[in-house]
């Protein structure tokens, strides 16, 4: 059996194809979209995690030990406890446990250590990893949007550990999907931006690509194809077409966003090979996640002391609260959460004139709530795209504690990632030498009416079609797995 596979930043979603076209499977409950987040517990990990044979060998020491204490009472003529084996054993297993919690709990922003994803502990995925992370922020270890890191300058341990995780996740999601098709899925198309998030370029890339299909193998799946994700998008919305069109699609999604021209249209609909029919691509690293960031920098760090003087009449560091909303940096966030930054925050609260504010930042550093805070941000952009302002709720930072955010603000946040989108859009013209007929919208992101108005404002003479922000390239992907294994 053969299947779409779209892997995304913020959501995956797969399809397989059933009565002439693409079929979404519930991957969380009855929803399609599974959000790209895994969770294990540190507790299941701590139990695990235990070394027989250096609980053996402190076993060895603690009853030595015990003997000479007894000998030193005897001569000293005075009475002492004697622990059983069992008892020894007991004491110095709760010792090791011990010494494991605190050494994961010390070392939870270190991605270098792998004990609780490599470990055989109970692990969630999606909505319910995000969930569990929510209620308790240091129980566990956490991971969201790890396709935005693939691509990034990354130490081979961090390869491995990312390659373990799109491993895990695939699998969950192969596992789901056959519950629903009681069928093997062995091959699969999955789909990929024009470049992965990070700053190396085409080595990024590769490197992304090779972590990629290795997990896939790893998780299953047999045969491996790879299609454009502005494609994919291209394919899903040729489906309607009565007559042939130049389209340009944007594919903006949680990571990147991607542009094509592309010849659509019934008289290109059954060919195997499409090279001829995209007349240009191009793409960038900018996409939800980035709008995600922008929007905490400008509109919730000031109530957490960005701009805030110290009593020399200098600013904090605006780099500080850059660190805190970079949730796709991984060394950023290590970096962010080491024991130097904490002493950075402390010396600059005891300068600081508004000490509330910046308060409220050493709480988010201590307490290691970046991530809940970027989920704030992530909700309120998505519930902007039904209502002109809404109410950010941050009680786990303090009680009481809200902000009002409206479009305009998210607007200013984010001009320049708006402007990123406009010149991907001009550079497939250029490429294309010609006008599109149509364009094509569709991605997570997208669903902005903040997006949509401001490309509407450079290209009003042109139709605009925005399509199923979710959906669109999964279908595609599901549609060309069609082509080539149906």
């Amino acid at each position: 059996m053969y299947a779409g596979l779209d892997f995304g930043t913020s959501n995956c979603l797969i399809g397989i194809w059933q009565n002439n076209a693409p079929l979404l499977l519930p991957l969380e409950g009855q929803s399609t979209r599974l959000p790209s987040a895994l969770y294990t517990s540190r507790q299941s990990v701590a139990v695990k995690k235990i070394d027989q044979v250096q609980l053996q060998t402190r076993i060895i020491a603690a009853k030595k030990r015990q003997a000479s204490t007894l000998e030193t009472a005897k001569s000293e003529n005075r009475g002492v406890k004697i622990l059983s084996d069992t008892e020894l054993e007991n004491h110095e297993r709760g010792l090791m446990r011990r010494e494991i919690e605190q050494r994961l709990k010390e070392q939870a922003a270190d991605w270098s250590k792998e004990d609780g994803l490599f470990a055989d502990s109970e692990m969630a995925f999606g909505e319910e990893a995000i969930l569990s992370h929510i209620e308790d922020s240091q129980s566990g270890y956490f991971v969201k949007s790890p396709k935005s890191f693939l691509g990034a300058d990354i130490s081979n341990q961090h390869i491995e550990l990312f390659s373990e995780i799109i491993t895990r996740m695939m699998a969950h999601i192969k596992n789901n999907a056959e519950k629903s098709t009681q069928e093997e899925i062995q091959n699969i198309v999955i789909g990929r931006p024009v470049n992965f998030h990070g700053t190396r370029g085409e080595l990024g890339n590769i490197q992304a690509l090779n972590i990629i299909e290795r997990s896939a193998i790893a998780a299953g799946f047999k045969n491996i194809d790879f299609q454009m994700e502005p494609m994919a998008a291209a394919l899903d919305f040729e489906r309607s077409l009565t007559e042939d069109k130049l389209v340009l699609v944007l594919d903006a999604g949680g990571g990147t966003t991607d542009c094509s021209m592309v010849k659509l249209g019934p008289s290109y609909i059954g060919l195997n090979d499409r090279t001829d029919s995209i007349l240009g691509h191009s793409g960038d690293r900018v996409g939800g996640t980035d709008l995600d960031i922008k929007l905490a920098l400008k509109s919730i760090m000031p109530h957490f002391g960005k701009d805030t003087l110290l009593e020399n009449g200098l600013p904090i560091p605006v780099t500080l609260f850059w660190d805190a909303v970079t949730t796709n940096d991984v060394n950023v966030q290590a970096e962010f959460l080491s024991p130097r930054t904490q002493r950075d925050i402390a010396s600059y609260l005891s300068q600081a004139v508004d000490k509330k504010k910046f308060q409220r930042f050493k709480i988010l550093q201590q307490e290691r709530l970046i991530l809940q805070l970027n989920r704030s941000a992530e909700l309120a952009k998505i519930n902007l795209s039904e209502k002109d302002c809404v109410n950010i709720y941050l009680d786990y930072i303090e009680d009481d504690f809200g902000i009002t955010v409206c479009r305009d603000d998210m607007r200013k946040a984010i001009e320049r990632e708006l402007d990123v989108f406009i010149s991907l859009m001009r550079e497939v013209e250029t490429q294309a030498d010609q006008k599109p007929d149509i364009i094509y919208v569709t991605g997570g992101t997208a669903k902005s009416p903040v997006i949509e108005d401001w490309i509407r404002s450079h290209y009003g003479d042109i139709e605009i079609v925005v399509g199923d922000a979710f959906g669109s390239v999964v279908s595609g992907l599901t549609t060309w797995a069609h082509r080539i294994y149906g």
